[in-house]
């Protein structure tokens, strides 16, 4: 028993791979950079953002939009990071956000079945979504001005993703795929990648 009465595990811890962790929030952003560089070139006024962009580098303004990329990949890493804890958790179970045992040594668990269990996933959903969507919102504010059309479209894919989200994962987990890719990775990659191609440009080095 521990010191606090409650038994020890013989488990051994699990070790986060934190280069790992690192390579995958630059692999995402190097895909919505991609997403990105083919919005820039295919939708809208290309000649306008160039302007807009200069604008903002001679204010020394671009360098705002590196704050979002930051923003963006330290949101990513600490949602990676707690993953490889619950590893061996499967199906609907993963969609617990919060694991307790009581004094006497038995799991509490969230419902997974019934209405209660579809409830239960829609809400992890919604926190799902806070979670992960201040850089969302806050590429808005800046990359508004400068792509309007194109934020306007990664909005509107953005709500949609979390709708099917939602709606998948109130059916059960792995349900929410598609809409995890639509709004975390397309949408939400792209606006950083968006971002991420304001400040280079603004330095001069696109």
């Amino acid at each position: 028993m521990g010191s606090d009465n409650k038994p020890e595990t013989a488990a051994e811890p699990t070790k986060i791979n934190h280069p790992f962790l690192l390579l995958s929030c630059l692999v995402t952003l190097a895909v919505g950079t991609v997403i990105a560089l083919l919005l820039f070139h295919c939708v809208g006024d290309r000649a306008a953002y160039e302007k807009k962009i200069e604008v903002l580098a001679a204010e020394d303004l671009h360098k705002l939009f590196l704050a979002v990329v930051v923003l963006g990949r330290t949101v990513l890493y600490v949602n990676f990071y707690p993953m490889d804890f619950k590893k061996d958790v499967k199906g609907n179970a993963r969609a617990d956000p919060t694991y307790y045992r009581t004094e006497s040594g038995e799991p509490v668990v969230m419902e997974t079945e019934g209405d209660l269990g579809r409830y239960n996933r829609a809400n992890r959903s919604v926190h799902h979504m806070i979670e992960n969507f201040g850089p969302f919102l806050l590429g808005i504010a800046v990359a508004g001005n400068v792509f309007p059309t194109i934020i306007l479209y990664l909005a509107c894919v953005y709500g949609v993703g979390r709708v099917l989200h939602q709606s998948g994962y109130s059916s059960g987990y792995g349900g929410h795929a598609i809409g995890f890719l639509l709004a975390n990775i397309l949408a939400g990659q792209a606006m950083d990648g968006l971002c991420l191609l304001v400040f280079l440009k603004g330095e001069g080095i696109m």
